[in-house]
C-alpha cells in the first residue's frame, strides 16, 4: 500500500469502533485477562467482543466461541492466542472486516518460526487487513480511550505519542508522563514489525493533531532508507526524540534476540537523523527529558538561558549543563542589574546570571523576572525552584503567560509542595523537570529544534 492508504488504515485502527478480543481468559495470570480488562478499564465507548471457545459470560460482557458467531462485523481484532492459530484467526477477522488486528502473540520470527511470520504478512497481503505486531505489548490511543495492551492502562491524555521496539520502554515512558500529570496521546509497540512499521506510525502521528511530539526507541530499522525519509517530513511538523539502541556490539546482539531486527550502524544513523532535525538521545531518563521540553516549552527564539533560583546550587549546576546541551548563560548587562534593582530583589541575592535570589517567596521571582524580561536578556528562563515555593505553580502560570522569553520550571528539594505543583503544573502545560540538569536538557532540545526549523 502507498503511504496515504498506510495512514488511512491507521487511523480506521486507532479510531476503532467496536473491537474483538480472541484469547480472552477468565485466569487473572493471563494476558488474554488483562488484556480485555485494559479495554474496559480505559472506558472505549464502541463493542467489545471477548472470543473464547468456552464461551460464557467475562467481566460482565458476553463470550463468543468463535470470531464467525459475533453478530455483527469489527474494526479491530485483537489476539492473544498461540503462534499456529494466528494465521486462520487473521482471516476470520478479515471476513468480519476488521481493518487491522493487533497481534500480541509471540512465537514468530523472533523464536525461530519466519514461516509463520511470513504466512500472516501474506494473509496481510491477500486480505487487506494490516497487522501491527506480533509479539507485542499492544497499542493505547487515548483520543478513542482506546488501549489494546496487557498493561499499563494510561487514561492521562497528553501531547506525547511513543513508538517503542520495547514493551517494557513503552510502559515505562507511558506511565513516567502519567505520574507527573504530563500525559500521552499515544503508545505504540513495535514487536516483529511483519507488516506495519516504526516508518508508518511516524507517519501517522507526525499528522495526528492529539499528538504535539513524537518519541522513539528504536533498536532495529525495517527499512532505514523509507524512515529516514520519513523522518525528514515529520521533522518538518513536528519535533522526533528518539533513542537508537545497540550502540555496542553486545547491544546490536540483545536487540537480534529480542525483536529479530537488525541493527544499523549506530553512528551514522544517529548522525543522520540530527541532521534531519531529530533529537537524538544517548538514554532513557534524556529521551523522556527531551520529549518533555520539545512538547511543552514554546519554541525558544536562540539559546540563551537564564536561570533564576531560590539557592546558589541550583544555578552551578543548570549553569554546568547549559554547554553541552548548546546553550549560553549569557552575563547580565550594568543596566539590567540597575534595573533589577529598582524592582526591589531580596538584599541577600546575587544578580547575576545564573541569578540567585536567597528567597522562597513567590512575589520576589515575580519583580525580578518581569524586571528582566522587559530587557530581552534571555530566550529561555529557568525558573530552578531549590525550595518549597508556595504559589509556585500561580507564579509561573502568570509569567507564562505574560513573558516574551520561553519558560521552563526546575522543581527539586521541594517535599508536597513540590509534588502537588508538578501535577498541577504539566496539567496547565508548562513544563517542570526534577532537577537543574534534566531542565537544562528538555530546554535544550527544545531550543535544538526551533533552531532546525528557522534554518529551514
Amino acid at each position: 500500500m502507498n503511504i496515504s492508504q498506510t495512514r488511512h488504515s491507521l487511523d480506521c485502527i486507532f479510531n476503532a469502533r467496536s473491537v474483538a478480543l480472541i484469547g480472552a481468559s477468565d485466569d487473572q495470570k493471563k494476558f488474554g485477562f488483562m488484556t480485555l480488562r485494559s479495554l474496559i478499564t480505559a472506558g472505549f465507548k464502541g463493542p467489545i467482543y471477548p472470543v473464547n471457545p468456552k464461551g460464557g459470560e467475562l467481566m460482565g460482557l458476553k463470550v463468543y466461541p468463535t470470531l464467525k458467531e459475533i453478530p455483527s462485523s469489527i474494526d479491530l481484532a485483537v489476539i492473544i492466542i498461540p503462534a499456529k492459530f494466528v494465521p486462520e484467526t487473521l482471516c476470520d477477522a478479515a471476513e468480519k472486516g476488521a481493518k487491522g488486528a493487533v497481534v500480541l502473540s509471540g512465537g514468530f520470527r523472533e523464536a525461530g518460526r519466519p514461516d509463520l511470520e511470513n504466512e500472516i504478512i501474506k494473509i496481510s497481503q491477500q486480505k487487506g487487513i494490516r497487522i501491527l505486531g506480533p509479539n507485542i505489548q499492544g497499542i493505547n490511543y487515548l483520543p478513542n480511550n482506546l488501549c489494546a495492551m496487557f498493561f499499563p492502562v494510561i487514561k492521562t491524555k497528553g501531547p506525547i505519542a511513543i513508538i517503542s521496539q520495547s514493551g517494557t520502554v513503552t510502559a515505562a515512558l507511558s506511565e513516567w508522563a502519567a505520574d507527573e500529570g504530563l500525559g500521552i496521546s499515544a503508545a505504540v509497540n513495535l514487536g516483529n514489525q511483519a507488516d506495519l512499521c516504526e516508518s508508518d506510525y511516524l507517519d501517522f502521528f507526525a499528522s495526528d493533531p492529539n499528538t504535539r511530539t513524537i518519541v522513539m526507541y528504536l533498536e532495529g530499522l525495517k527499512n532505514a532508507r523509507r524512515f529516514l525519509q520519513v523522518l525528514e517530513s515529520a521533522c518538518r511538523i513536528k519535533p522526533v526524540a528518539l533513542l537508537k539502541a545497540g550502540r555496542t556490539a553486545t547491544g546490536q546482539r540483545s536487540a537480534a534476540s529480542h525483536t529479530g531486527s537488525l541493527a544499523s550502524d549506530y553512528g551514522v544513523f544517529s548522525g543522520v537523523c540530527r541532521q534531519l532535525g531529530a533529537c537524538v538521545a544517548g538514554d532513557l531518563e534524556t529521551l523522556y527529558d527531551a520529549a518533555k521540553g520539545l512538547a511543552t516549552i514554546r519554541p525558544p527564539g536562540g539559546n540563551r538561558i537564564l536561570s533564576i533560583s531560590s539557592s546558589g546550587g541550583a544555578g552551578t549546576l543548570a549553569a554546568d549543563q547549559a554547554e553541552d546541551h548548546g546553550l549560553v548563560m549569557p552575563p547580565l548587562p550594568d543596566h539590567v542589574v540597575a534595573a533589577v534593582k529598582k524592582a526591589g530583589p531580596p538584599p541577600l541575592a546575587t544578580l547575576s546570571n545564573p541569578l540567585d535570589l536567597v528567597s522562597i517567596v513567590a512575589e520576589d521571582f515575580r519583580k525580578v523576572v518581569l524586571a528582566l524580561d522587559q530587557f530581552d536578556a534571555a530566550d529561555t528562563i529557568l525558573l530552578n525552584f531549590g525550595d518549597p515555593i508556595a504559589g509556585g505553580v500561580e507564579l509561573a502560570q502568570e509569567l507564562a503567560g505574560k513573558i516574551r522569553a520561553s519558560l521552563a520550571v526546575a522543581y527539586f528539594g521541594g517535599g508536597d509542595e513540590e509534588k502537588k505543583g508538578r501535577i498541577a503544573l504539566h496539567q496547565i502545560g508548562i513544563p517542570v523537570f526534577p532537577t537543574p540538569e534534566r531542565a537544562v536538557r528538555g530546554i535544550g532540545a527544545a531550543t535544538g529544534a526551533a533552531e532546525f526549523l528557522r534554518r529551514r
